[in-house]
């Protein structure tokens, strides 16, 4: 009976000590997932990406004092879910002052994406990919683009022009943000 009680006390014991260990490796692994988890759902969590409602500085309006276009590089902070890299160039606009009115254009054209040029002899944008031709206000003369140049809004503030800049979907008719 001696033996039977022992080898009772031994299987528990095991049994006690498999069971510690095994609580002892759960806590480690919970330890080491834990911040692994809050890591990888950080930007479901954040809001982590920057906003195009921002308007991004483009010049000084004697910069655009003439009513030709002037073709502007903006630079802006990118920030996503784990990286924020400081002046970064996001994009490229026509801007120029039409009747003490700043406006602006993208540079990318609707239909595939090719960057618009400004012709100053025929005072007209074109897309020398497929030939499209855009009158001054943006309007499609020829070519296969499915609408005119996408407008940016612009603000002035003092002596500093902004834009507010975007990119739109490509092929389509309408003006679509992405």
């Amino acid at each position: 009976m001696a033996e039977a009680e022992r080898r009772d006390e031994d299987g528990s014991r095991r049994k006690f000590m498999l069971a510690g260990a095994g609580a002892l490796g759960a806590c480690v692994a919970g330890i080491s997932v834990a911040p692994a988890l809050s890591l990888l759902t950080h930007p479901l969590r954040t809001a982590t990406t920057s906003g195009s409602d921002a308007f991004i500085p483009a010049g000084k309006l004697a910069q655009f004092k003439g009513s030709v276009p002037v073709k502007v590089d903006l630079y802006a902070d990118k920030l996503d879910a784990w990286n924020r890299v400081v002046e970064v160039k996001i994009g490229s606009a026509w801007v120029w002052n039409e009747q003490g009115t700043v406006r602006a254009m993208s540079t990318v054209c609707p239909h595939l994406g090719c960057a618009i040029d400004y012709v100053a002899e025929t005072d007209k944008f074109l897309c020398p990919c497929h030939d499209s031709f855009f009158a001054r206000d943006g309007a499609v003369e020829t070519g296969p683009s499915p609408r005119g140049m996408d407008s940016l809004d612009v603000e002035t503030e003092g002596e500093l022009v902004a834009i507010r800049y975007q990119r739109f979907r490509q092929g389509t008719p309408a003006k679509e943000p992405v």
